[in-house]
Order: C-alpha cells, then sequence, then structure tokens
C-alpha cells in the first residue's frame, strides 16, 4: 500500500486542517476509494448453470481482462470489451451495473479457474471508438495504448465503480488460482456458480471465495497525535498504521489491543469501528478502527516486525511528508484514509518515492 513522494514534488503550502474540524472523535464512516460502488451481484441469478452463457451472449455485456492481476487501463479508466467469440473458461460474473443490464464478466488472461493452462482468447479492442459507459466511469474501445496496471498503483485514481470490480476481479480470480483442489480430498474441483464456487466431483465438498479478517488502527493520544510504525519488510522512510490478522475465536476489538500491544508496545482502549475494505493481496477484508492510548510514553517498536515506532502531531506528520523524508500509505489504502481521518483532511502528497 504505497505512494510517490519527493523532496521537490510538493507545491505551495498545505494548510493544518482546523484543530476543531480534525478531532479523531469524528464519527465515521470512513470514504474508502475501493467500496463498493452499488454494484449489483445478482447472487440469485448468478446460480444458475446457464447465467454465465446467457450474459455473454448479451450485447451490453462488457468484459474486465486481467492478466496475473494486472488490468487494462486509460486514461485512469478500466478497458472494458464487449463479449465475443466462445465463454472463456476463465470467465467470472462481477454483476451488473443497473438492475438487470449492463453486466460485467472478469476473464484471466494467465490461466483458467479449471487449471487449464492455454491462455484464454479474449481480444483487447473494439470495433467502436472510444465512448464513455453509461455510469461514467470506465472506457470501452480500442486499448492499442491501454496500460495494465495493479490495483495497487490505479486503486485510487478509478472510479467508484472501476474500483469496485478490479478488487472483486482480482479477489475472485486470485482465489481459483491458489485453490484448484478440493480442501477435503485433495482432487481436482469444478467452478460452479458463475465462477463463485468450486464443488469436487469426487466428496461433494463446495468452497467458496475466502475472505481473511484483519483490523487495521490509527492509534492516537490524549494531546492529539498519532502513532505510525514502519516495518522492516518496507523502507526505512515508510511509515504506516498498525495491522494484523484476527485469530481464531478473537473478536476483532480484541484483535486490535492485541496487535497494537504486540507491535508498538502500546495500551491501547476506546477502540472504535470506522469502515472496512477489501484488500485482495490475496484475499484481506480490512477492518478500520480508530483507538485510543493514555499511556504513549509506552510506544516501542517489537524490533520483529516493526523497527521503529513515532509519534506525530498534523504539523510534523504533514511537513515530513510534503518534504519527502516520510512516506505515507496510497490513497487507495484504508490506511491513508485512517491517516486522514485523524488529520482532517487530505494529506499532501508528492511526486516520486524517495531513493532508499
Amino acid at each position: 500500500m504505497g505512494t510517490h513522494v519527493s523532496g521537490s514534488g510538493y507545491r505551495g503550502h498545505m494548510p493544518t486542517p482546523d484543530p476543531q474540524a480534525a478531532q479523531p472523535d469524528r464519527p465515521g464512516p470512513l470514504e474508502l476509494p475501493l467500496a463498493d460502488a452499488g454494484l449489483h451481484r445478482q447472487d440469485q441469478q448468478r446460480q444458475r448453470p446457464d447465467w454465465l452463457d446467457h450474459v455473454w451472449s448479451l450485447r451490453d455485456t462488457r468484459v474486465l481482462s486481467l492478466r496475473d492481476g494486472l488490468a487494462p487501463t486509460c486514461d485512469h479508466r478500466l478497458v472494458l470489451t464487449p463479449a465475443a467469440g466462445p465463454l472463456p473458461e476463465t470467465a467470472v460474473y462481477l454483476g451488473s451495473f443497473r438492475e438487470d443490464s449492463g453486466h460485467l464478466v472478469a476473464v484471466s488472461l494467465s490461466g483458467s479457474p479449471q487449471g487449464a493452462a492455454a491462455e484464454a482468447e479474449m481480444p483487447l479492442s473494439a470495433e467502436t471508438p472510444p465512448a464513455h459507459a453509461a455510469d461514467g466511469d470506465h472506457l470501452e474501445g480500442p486499448a492499442a495504448d491501454a496500460e495494465w496496471l495493479d490495483l495497487r498503483d490505479v486503486g485510487h485514481r478509478l472510479g467508484a465503480l472501476d474500483a469496485a470490480l478490479l478488487t472483486q476481479a482480482v479477489a475472485v480470480t486470485t482465489w481459483h488460482r491458489s485453490s484448484p483442489h478440493c480442501t477435503r480430498c485433495g482432487h481436482r474441483t469444478e467452478v460452479r456458480s458463475s465462477g463463485w464456487m468450486r464443488r469436487c466431483p469426487h466428496c461433494g465438498t463446495e468452497t467458496f471465495p475466502r475472505t481473511d479478517p484483519a483490523a487495521i488502527t490509527a492509534v492516537v493520544d490524549d494531546a492529539g497525535r498519532i502513532l505510525l510504525g514502519s516495518a522492516y519488510r518496507w523502507a526505512a522512510h515508510r511509515y504506516s498504521t498498525f495491522a494484523g490478522f484476527v485469530e481464531a475465536g478473537e473478536s476483532v476489538e480484541a484483535a486490535v489491543v492485541r496487535e497494537v500491544a504486540e507491535e508498538a508496545g502500546v495500551e491501547v482502549d476506546d477502540v472504535r469501528y470506522l469502515g472496512s475494505q477489501a484488500w485482495p493481496f490475496p484475499r484481506s477484508l480490512m477492518l478500520g478502527y480508530l483507538a485510543r492510548t493514555s499511556r504513549p510514553e509506552q510506544a516501542r517498536a517489537d524490533r520483529e516486525e516493526i523497527r521503529d515506532v513515532r509519534w506525530f502531531t498534523r504539523e510534523e506528520l504533514r511537513d515530513e511528508v510534503a518534504s519527502g523524508r516520510l512516506w505515507i500509505p496510497s490513497r487507495s489504502s484504508i490506511s491513508r484514509a485512517l491517516i486522514e481521518h485523524w488529520y482532517g483532511g487530505p494529506m499532501p502528497d508528492a511526486e516520486e518515492e524517495p531513493a532508499g
């Protein structure tokens, strides 16, 4: 979950938000860029054995092609193409952007949900000139100049529907690639429910796309500061909020308390839920929280996952990010949304990631 900053990219003065408007007690929900944008998933219809064949034959069906998690984009929009030719084995139904029409299908170009090695034939072109789709969020037409990008790179620049489409498509196609065999007996499973279930022909076990809940937390103190940490798996100049998976038998709130104590040494209370966002790398659901501590002096890095923890005032964090000395997560991440919720508005960005 990264962004690009440099010492020269920041332009002008970014004022600190009004402290009264930036209180961490402000209620949610967070405004999250990858949240579901009213896409109709058609759960009942997609269970029909003939649903994908029917949808593929419709004139207004559009296809999102993926290659190893990358999607074609142009001018910060997904490139969608009309359905053409035989239905690919890799096709997964995503939903519709209207109640009963405008269907959307994802097709993986790097392998089949069935496990076949042959690549699906899905040309990224269309005979019509580029035109905005009915919802104004994506683009269709010639794609010779399309740029294939990862959700991390482009998610925060996409419109609401495109971001939701790409998040869902990456999540379900990744599941197909990683889970082709039965969890009970090990036999290869068969795709059902328009790509949303796999059934074992040997023992009958049915499996569905898995989502792992993870708690992600902005920690603040009574002075209005925020605590951020730098993990060993990142560059030393990158700081973020604290996150960890919810363990078996554990509530999310308990996971917040445990993870913050483990990673940053701080005891927190007054844990408040702010919103959630799917993060399909590979299958997380990030549950965002704000937690307060009255013991900021406890803060210390665990030296296993976290190399350093630091308290920031709003002015300190703004200045470090604007100067390029510090790197915070990109606008596509819930971590960035938590930081900006505390800050009281958008944080400055610079143009390039600093060296090192």
